[in-house]
């Protein structure tokens, strides 16, 4: 849980009460690599933070079409579709377990309430928004002004042994490339 501790002093310290409280309407499940957390076309009711494992958030553009990893997250991060649990809508964009993870999940319905009912909480799911905003925003200027090679060494130093943990075509999907492409790359980065 420290890492969970960890990721709310960064946003907005939580009172002991609060963070009690914010526990008591969560849980922490176990899941295994292929489970999903949000399946696309379903509702998503539930927010994810991730203690430990790898996950992506993927979506198809077409009903017959590949799918498109938008983005993997690792420990300490949140992984969901919100327009999905925010609108009760079905999910244009999945999440998937990448490896094994060990998951605090806690309802949207409950954490609306928190917030309506706690001015602490409601301060502390606002700054969490805008800290999810500037990531956002981040990743799209990553997108547009770095290569690929730049942007897999990004994602290698944001999460440690990526290689070793998840299968290269879904690495190469969050580059928006090929594995081929990929391929090349780790060839290149190898003799240099």
């Amino acid at each position: 849980m420290e890492i969970l501790i960890n990721f709310i002093k960064d946003i907005y310290p939580l009172s002991n009460e609060a963070f009690q409280r914010l526990l008591s309407i969560s849980q922490v499940v176990s899941y295994k690599a292929g489970d999903h957390l949000c399946e696309l076309g379903a509702v998503n009711d539930r927010v994810f933070f991730i203690l430990n494992g790898v996950t992506r958030t993927y979506m198809k553009e077409t009903p017959d079409s590949q799918e498109i990893n938008k983005n993997i997250c690792s420990s300490g991060q949140l992984a969901t579709s919100l327009k999905s649990a925010l609108d009760k809508t079905p999910a244009l964009i999945g999440c998937q377990c990448l490896t094994d993870a060990l998951i605090v999940e806690t309802k949207d319905e409950d954490l609306m309430k928190f917030r309506q009912d706690s001015k602490e909480f409601s301060e502390f799911m606002y700054r969490a928004l805008e800290v999810e905003y500037v990531k956002l925003e981040e990743a799209l200027i990553d997108l547009l002004s770095k290569n690929a090679t730049e942007r897999y060494l990004d994602l290698r130093k944001k999460i440690k042994n990526i290689d070793q943990l998840i299968p290269q075509y879904h690495i190469a999907s969050h580059l928006g490339i090929t594995p081929i492409q990929l391929s090349r790359i780790r060839k290149k980065l190898l003799t240099e």
